[in-house]
């Protein structure tokens, strides 16, 4: 009974992105930790010291993780603590690796939602988010980052490749749809 609920809360921890390579789904879990243990009355599992789950290419450390579940064995909530607790996948063969950290990273199964909690970083291919805490909804797609006085949300986007950019001159005006229309063939 424990092993089968070790597969379901690794399986609802997994999309902590919701863009993963197409097989990593389908390769095998492997968790390594000092502790584990599984409450089956409460739903609660806890393990920790050095954890370390992988599936393809994605890998979580952490310190502690707490997983719920509930009466029928479905994840409702994912909760993985470090100094900080980091987060690697990639997304796709042709981007690069996302890398998160936080002290505390919150994944709600139900509302497909990702918190990432005290010193949230996000970043991917040189555009990074930063902030005390950053929310993402899976279904939605939308990221939401929050900060304060003292920490405010920082963005960085890198510069358009040099084979992206357009040679334009002062003056120029950009193309309109129509212009753009009556190029193609």
């Amino acid at each position: 009974m424990f092993y089968r609920h070790i597969k379901t809360i690794l399986c609802c921890l997994l999309p902590l992105t919701a863009f993963a390579l197409p097989n990593d789904r389908e390769q095998p879990v492997s968790i390594s930790a000092d502790n584990a243990t599984y409450n089956e009355k409460t739903g609660v599992a806890v393990y920790r010291g050095n954890i370390d789950i992988q599936q393809g290419s994605l890998r979580i450390t952490a310190d502690e993780l707490m997983v719920t579940v509930d009466s029928k064995g479905s994840v409702l909530t994912g909760i993985a603590k470090g100094k900080p607790a980091h987060f690697q996948q990639r997304p796709a063969a042709d981007k690069g690796i996302a890398t998160a950290e936080a002290e505390e990273v919150t994944y709600q199964a139900r509302e497909g939602i990702i918190t990432l909690k005290v010193n949230a970083k996000l970043q991917q291919d040189g555009s990074s988010f930063k902030g005390n805490e950053i929310s993402y909804n899976l279904e939605q797609g939308e990221i939401e980052a929050k900060g304060d006085k003292q920490n405010r949300v920082q963005l960085v986007f890198p510069p358009p490749s040099k084979e992206n950019r357009q040679n334009k001159r002062l003056g120029d005006k950009p193309p309109t749809d129509k212009a753009l229309m009556d190029k193609q063939p």
